[in-house]
C-alpha cells in the first residue's frame, strides 16, 4: 500500500483478550480495548477468548460479537488454561501485529493507549506498571520472579506479564511449553531470543473491580520452579545448538500516560 511522503504507513492489530470466569471485568475491559483501537484508523479485531467459563462470561462475549463486527469470539469447550486460551488466540489472529490483555479490568483505556501509540518504534511494546496496585507479598513475589528470569535468561526486563504489542509472523512460528500464566513470560522470552527488538512502556494499572486473580500464587512455587528449569533448559542449553546471532534490542523511556 501507497503512502504519501512523511504519512505514517496503514498497520493492522489482532488484540486477545483472555478470560475465565470475568464476567464482572470482561465488558469493560472489550470496551477500552475498543476505544483505544476505533480511533486509529487501523484494521483491527478484538478477539475473545473464553476459556471455559462457567459464569455470564460467554454470554457478554457474544453479546459483543452479535453489535461489533470488529469483535470474535472463541469459546474453549471446558476450562483448558491461559496457555491454550491464549495460543488459541495466536492461531487466530488475521492481522500484522497482535496485541494480548487479559480480560480481568485492571489496565485502563489510557494505558492501552500509551502501549500502542509506540507500535512500529521496535518489534515488540512491552510494558510494566509504574505503581503496582497489589499487596506488599504479591509485589515481592513479581520482583523476585523478574529478577530471576532477568538473571537466568540474560535479560534486563522490568516485567513479563503486562499486555504488550508483537508481531505476529514471528509469534506463530513459535511454540511455546509452558502451562497457565507461565506461558505470558515464556512468549516474551521466546521473542526476545527470536531477536526481536523491544521498548518497555510504563503503565498505570488499576485495582480488580470483580472476581479473584488466576494467576501463580506462592503455594504454586514448585509448580513455577520446575516451569522456569524447564524454559531454561529448552531456551539457554538446548537453544545454543539452534541459535544465530542474536539480535541487539534497545529499550527507551516511556511515555507517562496512564
Amino acid at each position: 500500500m501507497e503512502t504519501d511522503a512523511g504519512a505514517t504507513p496503514a498497520r493492522s492489530i489482532s488484540f486477545i483478550v483472555t478470560a475465565m470466569n470475568e464476567e464482572g471485568n470482561l465488558r469493560p475491559t472489550v470496551e477500552s480495548v475498543s476505544a483505544a483501537l476505533a480511533h486509529r484508523g487501523w484494521g483491527y479485531e478484538i478477539i475473545i477468548v473464553n476459556d471455559g467459563s462457567r459464569d455470564r462470561t460467554g454470554e457478554i462475549a457474544d453479546a459483543f460479537a452479535a453489535r461489533d463486527a470488529h469483535v470474535r469470539v472463541h469459546h474453549q469447550p471446558r476450562n483448558l488454561g491461559l496457555d491454550r486460551a491464549y495460543l488459541k488466540g495466536i492461531e487466530l489472529a488475521t492481522k500484522e501485529h497482535i496485541g494480548w490483555v487479559a480480560g480481568n479490568n485492571i489496565i485502563p483505556q489510557p494505558a492501552l493507549d500509551a502501549i500502542l501509540d509506540r507500535l512500529g518504534q521496535a518489534d515488540m511494546i512491552l510494558s510494566y506498571p509504574d505503581i503496582d496496585p497489589r499487596r506488599k507479598r504479591r509485589r515481592w513475589v513479581s520482583r523476585s520472579f523478574v529478577i530471576l528470569l532477568n538473571t537466568l535468561f540474560g535479560v534486563r526486563l522490568r516485567y513479563y506479564t503486562g499486555p504488550c504489542i508483537y508481531r505476529a509472523d514471528v509469534a506463530k512460528r513459535l511454540r511455546p511449553i509452558a502451562h497457565g500464566s507461565m506461558m505470558v513470560p515464556e512468549l516474551v522470552l521466546r521473542l526476545i531470543k527470536a531477536g526481536q527488538s523491544y521498548i518497555e512502556v510504563d503503565i498505570h494499572p488499576k485495582r480488580r473491580t470483580a472476581g479473584k486473580t488466576k494467576t501463580f500464587r506462592p503455594s504454586n512455587i514448585v509448580y513455577v520452579g520446575m516451569s522456569v528449569l524447564r524454559l531454561f533448559i529448552d531456551i539457554q542449553v538446548l537453544g545454543l545448538f539452534r541459535r544465530g546471532p542474536a539480535a541487539g534490542h534497545r529499550v527507551q523511556p516511556s511515555d507517562r500516560r496512564a
